[in-house]
This record gives structure tokens, C-alpha cells and sequence, in this order.
């Protein structure tokens, strides 16, 4: 069904808005759950060593009672999963969330995610053993993965056309600020704190700034979009005059839009739903894998260990860790901010994968030299997160926001993260696995392949969509017959 002129008044108004408070209250109450989730997340890069050693996980004490779980030593499977579980949470939420957001709305769910991560990262943080552990980590997990869909939507769906990659990847660069305070607060408790004391504080603390928004997150009016599309034309216009100040008259509320079913969209979106949900999947198996092992890959090269100290040992990683974050990591966030509305969306996606495998290669095959050299391995590693955070981290974040219709916003974008937490809980349990088996350069040969295969599919199936309106790069405005074919307006 066509647009009215009200409609159109209304989407004018908010494409053509300038940026003002609605907008910087709006990001941080969305950006800060990415500041929990990336805290939540990360941490567990510092704290895993520290519950390894607390929890004596050996290949002869572990949950499965045995020593080894075919070719794989036990304690090798344990320790990846329980860096893993959170993520596959995500997985579930992210798919959960999105549905339920474009059924009953952005409003409807927004702030029970946080609530659920809040709740959980108590629950974690108390744990007795390592089951209660895994299964608090999942359900933390759950919420993390369904604040991606439902935070990312309500801010593009604010957002001007002009300003809307650096507004959705505001909300989304907290993450760079929460990984780096996750790093410090492990910092803080390794040096003031028993090691059993110290891992609980690390993950409980994650419940702090989830609490910070969730009221804020409750109080958000509905998206102007999602209004529209329901047919709520007063519900849309007084959102719509919160954000930008401006009044715009409307009549009568008018029928619902037709929908697509689920099949429909399928039909017609499934490539572009391969290139956004493909391309995160491969970044997620990289990022993930190396931030959550980032510990793991240090204490390899030798990196910060004091022979018969451990909990010495563990805080000059936590070092490392929060070197990484704030030398490489954070700035590379906010480089996606400030490039995206003028290099393109998927410029910097392409360009991302493509540093990323040529470090990745240059690892693999001069590890044992690079190895050698600490300035130069943290150097290496380092531009991996830089290129990655600048490139695929951000966009494959924005791009599904602004390539499906209202309708399937959130489910699209579900669906697309969901296979990032997927394809981040494969590789986080895996690199703990392959490097056992096969030695670290295995791993870095591998992560290439995938950096590769992300440039490929980056060029084969994503569309440009800067400097346009959501309707256009969405194709919601479609004629009255029933083509829905996306490959022949993008």
C-alpha cells in the first residue's frame, strides 16, 4: 500500500531532521546496553584464567569426568565453553527479540533485555560451580543478543538520512568504551582482590550499567515507522514531534499496510539476507574467537607470564587485554563514526575484511618470527581489531537496519546477528581446540580464509545505502502490484 501525504510528511520530518537532544538521549539509552553487552561479553577474555585456576579445571577435573573427549583434551572443551555459552545466548535472543519486535513493536520488549542481563549477570557472578555457570552465562546471554535487533532498529528508524551511519554507530561504539572498561575493572580486582573474589566481581559488575537504562529504555515513545506501519498515524506524529520538535498535522488514523508473510520475505530478501547475516557470521568466528581468547593467545607467545605467580600472571594479561582495547580497538569504533556517511557502508566493510586476512596471513606465516618480537605481535594484533571495528564490526552491525523493510526490520536484523553470535560461539570454543591440536598459526591461517570469503561475500551481495531514506534502500515503497524484487532496484 502506497504512502499518504501524511505519511510522507511525517518520514520528511524525521529524514530531514537535525540533531538535537531527543537524538544523544536516544543514543545513550541505546548505546550504553552496548556498553553492557561488550563488558559482559569481553570480560570473560580476563576472567576465564582466573576460573580455570580457581575452579582447578585439568584434564583429569572437569564436568565431564573423563580426560579427554575424543582428539580433544577435556579441559581445553570445558574452557571454551564456557567463554562460548554467552554467545550462543545471543544467538537464541538475537532471532527471539527480532521476531517479537516486529510483531508487537520496538516499545513492547525494549528494556526486558537489559533486565534479563542484569538479573543473570548477578546470577553468574554467584555461581558455585561451573553448570550453574554455563547456564546463567546462556540466559546473560539471551539478553545481550536481543538488545542487537531492537536497539539498532529504533535508532536508524529515528535517525535522519544524512546523519544515520554515525548515529546507529554511536549507539554501537559503546561497546569499544565497555570492552576497555571491562578490561580495567578485571585490572582493578586481580590487584585488589583474591582470585576467587576477583572473577565474581567481573562478571557481577556487568549489572551496573545495564540497571543505568532500563527505565529510560521503558519510557521510549514507539518508533514513528513502526507506528506508520501499523497504521498508529497520531501514535507516529507525537513521536515524530518529540524527536524533532516539530508538529505535523495528520487526519485520521489509516487502515494497517499489508504485510508480507514470513515466506514472501524470505522469497524475495534471502540474498541480501546471505550477505548481511553471512557476512557477520564470518566476522563474529574472527572478532569473538581472538577477543574472548585474546588471554589465551597472549599467554602463548609468553606474553606477561611470572613463573610460579599466577595471579601475576594474569594481571599483566589483563594489562595486555586493556592495551588492546584502548589502543586499537576503541579508536577503531570511532573511526566507523566518522567515515561511514562519506566512505559508504560497504567500502569500509570490504576494505575491513581485506586488512584483516592480510594480517592474519602475515601472522601465519612469520609467526614463529613475530612471535619473537612482543612490540611487533601487539602491533599486528592490534591492526586486526583496528580494521575490524572501522570496517565489519560497525557495518555488518548498521547495514541490516537499513536493508529490510519495517515490517521485517527486526527480524531481518535478528537473523543476521543471531548468525554473528553463531558464528562467534563456534570459533570462541574452537580456537581453545584447533590451537591445542595444531598450534596458533593453524588458528591465524584459518582466521585469513574467513576474512577472505567476508571481503567475497561483502562485493557479491551488499548494497550501498548511504545518503538515502530507509524506504528507498528498503524498497518499502513498493507499486501496488506484488513485486517485491530487491535485486532489481539496489
Amino acid at each position: 500500500m502506497a504512502k499518504s501525504n501524511d505519511d510522507g510528511d511525517l518520514l520528511r520530518a524525521l529524514d530531514q531532521a537535525k540533531t538535537g537532544k531527543f537524538h544523544v538521549k536516544t543514543i545513550f539509552t541505546a548505546g550504553m546496553g552496548f556498553f553492557s553487552d561488550a563488558y559482559d561479553l569481553f570480560v570473560t577474555s580476563t576472567a576465564i584464567p582466573i576460573i580455570v585456576a580457581v575452579f582447578g579445571i585439568t584434564n583429569s577435573n572437569n564436568i565431564f569426568g573423563t580426560s579427554s573427549i575424543g582428539p580433544l583434551g577435556a579441559a581445553s572443551v570445558e574452557t571454551g565453553m564456557i567463554g562460548a555459552m554467552a554467545l550462543f545466548g545471543a544467538f537464541v535472543g538475537a532471532i527471539v527479540f527480532g521476531r517479537i519486535a516486529d510483531l508487537k513493536g520496538r516499545r513492547y520488549i525494549y528494556g526486558l533485555e537489559m533486565t534479563i542481563l542484569l538479573v543473570f549477570a548477578i546470577v553468574s557472578a554467584f555461581s558455585i560451580n561451573i553448570p550453574m555457570l554455563m547456564i546463567s552465562r546462556f540466559i546473560l546471554g539471551i539478553g545481550v543478543g536481543g538488545d542487537y535487533p531492537v536497539s539498532s532498529t529504533i535508532m536508524s528508524e529515528y535517525s535522519s538520512v544524512r546523519n544515520r551511519g554515525k548515529m546507529v554507530l554511536s549507539v554501537f561504539s559503546m561497546q569499544g568504551f565497555g570492552l576497555l572498561f571491562g578490561s580495567l575493572i578485571g585490572l582493578v580486582s586481580i590487584h585488589f582482590l583474591p582470585l576467587d573474589y576477583a572473577w565474581r566481581v567481573m562478571l557481577g559488575f556487568g549489572a551496573v550499567p545495564a540497571a543505568s537504562v532500563i527505565y529510560l529504555r521503558r519510557r521510549i515513545k514507539e518508533s514513528p515507522r513502526y507506528s506508520i506501519e501499523m497504521g498508529d498515524r497520531a501514535g507516529a506524529a507525537a513521536a515524530v514531534q518529540a524527536a524533532t520538535g516539530k508538529k505535523v498535522s495528520v487526519t485520521a488514523d489509516r487502515v494497517k499496510a499489508r504485510k508480507m508473510s514470513p515466506s514472501q520475505f524470505m522469497r524475495n530478501y534471502w540474498v541480501i539476507l546471505l550477505g548481511t547475516a553471512g557476512s557477520w557470521f564470518l566476522f563474529d568466528m574472527a572478532f569473538y574467537g581472538t577477543s574472548i581468547n585474546s588471554g589465551q593467545i597472549l599467554s602463548e607467545i609468553g606474553y606477561g607470564a611470572v613463573a610460579g605467580n599466577l595471579k601475576a600472571t594474569i594481571f599483566n594479561i589483563a594489562v595486555g587485554n586493556a592495551l588492546l582495547a584502548g589502543v586499537f580497538a576503541v579508536p577503531g569504533y570511532w573511526l566507523a563514526v566518522g567515515l561511514v556517511d562519506r566512505v559508504g557502508r560497504k567500502k569500509l566493510q570490504w576494505i575491513g575484511f581485506t586488512a584483516m586476512a592480510i594480517v592474519y596471513f602475515i601472522f601465519a606465516l612469520k609467526f614463529t618470527t613475530i612471535s619473537r618480537d612482543l612490540m611487533l605481535f601487539v602491533a599486528l594484533y592490534g591492526l586486526s581489531y583496528l580494521f575490524g571495528n572501522m570496517g565489519p564490526n560497525s557495518t555488518t552491525f548498521l547495514i541490516p537496519t537499513e536493508l529490510f523493510p519495517t515490517e521485517f526490520r527486526t527480524t531481518g536484523h535478528g537473523i543476521s546477528a543471531s548468525s554473528g553470535k553463531l558464528g562467534a560461539g563456534i570459533f570462541t570454543f574452537m580456537i581453545p581446540v584447533i590451537e591445542a591440536l595444531y598450534g596458533l598459526p593453524t588458528v591465524l591461517g584459518a582466521l585469513t580464509l574467513i576474512a577472505i570469503t567476508g571481503t567475497v561475500l561483502t562485493l557479491l551481495t551488499i548494497k550501498e545505502t548511504k545518503n538515502r531514506s530507509l524506504e528507498e534502500t528498503s524498497l518499502a515503497i513498493k507499486p501496488p502490484s506484488s513485486s517485491l524484487n530487491p535485486g532489481s532496484k539496489l
